[in-house]
């Protein structure tokens, strides 16, 4: 016999169910990352379409909102991995404060390099969450255009909320990427000379964003 389907109405209730099951599953990690990640994109448009005062402005609350998802301390901690507790109080902020600029400068310039539509019509889809001890794991593709990168953010529970203590894009972690980068320089130049190298490749980075 026919089946004639479902009504109109038990369609309707179908989807309410199933966008009710979506954000039940969502968990509050991954609602912290798409929170926080249309935040940075919904910056990063108005950057780019801004001129003047309102760039710099706008540019000021990509960084702000890049500061809500990542947790920078943590990140340095784990880039520096022993060495972090020979450090002073005075030395970890200073660490920190470099390792946070170089990291912002970077991301910034790569968003410039788009268009301004094309960031406009960047998605964010947000996948299940993959317990991983104390931590959570939250999977994400961003689409744009045609254009499709896996983007997984490692999050943490903290006093402030849900930061990402590792990001992994394409499967390249951005802890073990500037671990390497540090424990190279580090025996040759010490922690000062990672400090400068760090403040001088935002300054670079900066200098590439103003000159655009």
């Amino acid at each position: 016999m026919w089946d004639p389907g479902p009504s109109k109405l038990e369609e309707a209730a179908l989807i309410t169910l199933a966008l009710l099951l979506a954000a039940l599953q969502a968990g509050p990690a991954s609602v912290a990352v798409q929170n926080t990640t249309e935040k940075v994109r919904s910056a990063m448009d108005r950057y780019l379409k801004a001129q003047g005062a309102a760039k710099t402005k706008a540019r000021e609350q990509a960084r702000a909102a890049v500061g809500q998802l990542i947790d920078f301390q943590s990140l340095a901690r784990s880039t520096l991995g022993s060495k972090w507790a020979e450090l002073k109080p005075a030395g970890q902020k200073r660490y920190v404060d470099a390792l946070r600029g170089a990291m912002e400068a970077n991301y910034l310039v790569k968003m410039g390099k788009a268009k301004s539509e094309d960031v406009a019509r960047v998605k964010t889809e947000i996948g299940p969450e993959q317990p991983q001890g104390d931590k959570v794991l939250v999977k994400t593709t961003v689409k744009s255009g045609q254009d499709v990168a896996a983007i997984d953010y490692l999050m943490e529970k903290t006093p402030k909320g849900w930061r990402a203590v590792d990001v992994i894009t394409e499967g390249v972690s951005l802890v073990e990427t500037y671990r390497e980068q540090v424990g190279k320089l580090l025996p040759k130049k010490g922690i000062e000379g990672v400090i400068s190298a760090l403040e001088k490749k935002r300054k670079s980075l900066e200098s590439e964003l103003q000159a655009k």
